[in-house]
């Protein structure tokens, strides 16, 4: 892979195809993702695969939880679109914090530490899937319906984003960017 290519060309993704991914593919995106640095070699990240019924599962809870949300007259962010892509995609894995909750001494700095940590795993998958052919979104609306998600999995750690894969179904325009003078100060001696 042309690591310089696959930044410049990755999109986030938000139309699938109707395409399953083979299991290999997936562990191998996995087995690369942990790769990815980590502070202090903590690893805080786990996941979740959710395919086929399972991700039916957790498009209909967030579903519920947007309607309801809805109803109300809540803000739901993008959650829709996300919903969609989430349908359409042949895998989601949620990415959870395996230290937030379960660490008495857990602070303000570890959870920052972990944080960039699990970011990196999640950049990290999304490179993976790249160099094999697939799209990706990295979704963050799942804080919408965490508490309904967490619950259904009987999970204790903190959700911290999902990630759907599948094979691209759109090639989207390049999104604006500032350019990097404008958010970097450069000092010298």
């Amino acid at each position: 892979m042309d690591t310089l290519k696959a930044i410049t060309d990755r999109r986030s993704i938000r139309e699938f195809q109707n395409k399953s991914i083979p299991q290999e593919t997936i562990e191998a995106i996995l087995e690369l993702t942990m790769k990815a640095p980590s502070g202090k070699n903590r690893q805080p990240w786990r996941f979740v695969v959710l395919q086929d019924k399972r991700k039916d599962e957790l498009v209909n809870i967030m579903t519920d939880v947007t309607n309801h949300r809805k109803l109300q007259g809540l803000d739901i962010g993008s959650c829709e679109g996300s919903i969609h892509a989430m349908d359409q995609a042949s895998v989601v894995i949620l990415v959870f914090n395996a230290f937030s909750n379960s660490e008495k001494d857990y602070n303000h700095y570890r959870l920052l530490t972990d944080t960039q940590s699990i970011g990196a795993a999640i950049q990290t998958m999304i490179l993976a899937s790249q160099d094999f052919g697939l799209g990706t979104l990295w979704i963050c609306d799942i804080f919408y319906s965490e508490r309904e998600i967490c619950s259904w999995l009987n999970r204790g750690d903190e959700l911290v984003a999902a990630l759907a894969i599948g094979y691209a179904n759109q090639s989207p325009n390049p999104r604006p960017r500032q350019a990097w003078r404008n958010v970097t100060e450069w000092e010298k001696l």
